[in-house]
């Protein structure tokens, strides 16, 4: 009987495979988002950007929504520390960065109102922490913290 083996939790999984996964995904965010970017608009032709019929709310509504996911995946790859201003930081130097770049096009033009949409997402995740920390599968973040302090007793 002893041979039998427990089968591991999802979370347990979810652990083992943490950090790299984690890092996969804000790369691949970071990438797809800097591309999407940086395409002209003519491109989205035919594909209906708009949320409720508001153009430029959905627009901030996508930039809020990416910087929130942006935050996360950021918090995520830096699990040692506390998302703190360094990371709100980083975060929205990089939606800075994306604006710059679009003012070096000829068919994109930077907004201040979305960089004010991209810091509205970061602070929106860092209020939403208290309620990311309770919900099952993004918990695992703060339970790989507490389980891998230094990966010493990986």
């Amino acid at each position: 009987m002893e041979n039998l083996r427990k089968s591991p939790s999802l979370e347990d999984v979810i652990l083992q495979h943490y950090l790299p996964v984690s890092r996969a995904a804000l790369a691949i965010t970071l990438t797809a988002i800097t591309i999407l970017s940086l395409l002209p608009i003519d491109n989205f032709r035919g594909v209906d950007l708009t949320f409720w019929r508001l153009p430029v709310a959905a627009d901030k509504i996508a930039h809020c929504l990416a910087f929130l996911v942006i935050s996360g995946l950021l918090d995520g790859c830096c699990y040692q520390d506390n998302f703190n201003l360094k990371k709100a930081a980083i975060a929205a130097l990089y939606g800075i960065w994306i604006e710059g770049l679009q003012s070096l096009t000829d068919y994109r033009h930077p907004s201040f109102w979305d960089i004010v949409a991209n810091c509205f997402g970061i602070l929106m995740y860092w209020l939403l922490i208290p309620a990311f920390k309770r919900t099952p599968v993004l918990r695992v973040r703060w339970a790989f913290k507490e389980t891998h302090p230094g990966d010493n007793n990986g």
